[in-house]
């Protein structure tokens, strides 16, 4: 969960400095912004770091909880992937390319 919180805090700044540059430049890139929604995305992101950042605090680094942090934990982690789908979109397809087309460059 601390990666997890790591890559929103990421998402947070990468959306707010590329954000409209990736809504617009191309359908890839748009991918990343769930469809041209970049704002959309970097409130979700900022929303799960917030929640995980306070359920850190709650469980003592997620060490301790009982059924409602772990239910608070759990609805965290939901709004934090959904956040980061795109970016993971992205980068498969990305990765999956260099394997289907192979170098680019001579």
């Amino acid at each position: 969960m601390w990666l997890l919180m790591a890559c929103d805090l990421m998402a947070v700044v990468y959306m707010h400095t590329f954000g409209p540059w990736l809504d617009q430049s191309s359908r890839l890139t748009s991918t990343t912004t769930l469809g041209g929604h970049h704002l959309i995305v970097m409130i979700s992101a900022s929303i799960g770091f917030g929640m995980l950042a306070a359920l850190a605090i709650l469980t003592e680094g997620f060490e301790k909880s009982d059924a409602k942090l772990t239910l608070a934990t759990n609805i965290a982690c939901v709004v934090s992937v959904i956040a980061l789908a795109g970016l993971i979109a992205f980068v498969l397809v990305a990765l999956l390319s260099r394997l289907v087309f192979g170098k680019l460059r001579p």
